[in-house]
C-alpha cells in the first residue's frame, strides 16, 4: 500500500497490508502475530456494536488469509 492509498480500517489495516507485502520468513511470522493482535483487539472493541458490517467482513476475510498463510507458508496446523 503506497502513502496515498487510503487506509479504511487504520486499527489494523496497516498492520494486516505489512503481512501481505513480507517476503522473509522469520519476519512474517512476526507480522502475522502483531496483525492478528491488532485485529482481534478491534474485533473486541466493535463486538457491541451493530454497525461496522463492512469492517466485520474485512476482518473475517484477513483471519482467513492469515489462518491460511500460517498452515500453507509456515507449516503451523490446527
Amino acid at each position: 500500500m503506497d502513502a496515498e492509498t487510503p487506509v479504511r480500517f487504520p486499527a489494523w489495516q496497516r498492520e494486516y497490508d505489512a503481512v501481505l507485502n513480507e517476503t522473509d520468513t522469520f519476519l512474517l511470522f512476526k507480522r502475522i502475530e502483531v496483525a492478528e493482535a491488532r485485529i482481534l483487539a478491534r474485533l473486541e472493541a466493535i463486538e457491541e456494536s451493530g454497525a461496522h458490517h463492512s469492517e466485520r467482513a474485512a476482518i473475517a476475510d484477513a483471519l482467513t488469509y492469515l489462518a491460511s498463510l500460517k498452515s500453507n507458508r509456515l507449516g503451523f496446523h490446527k
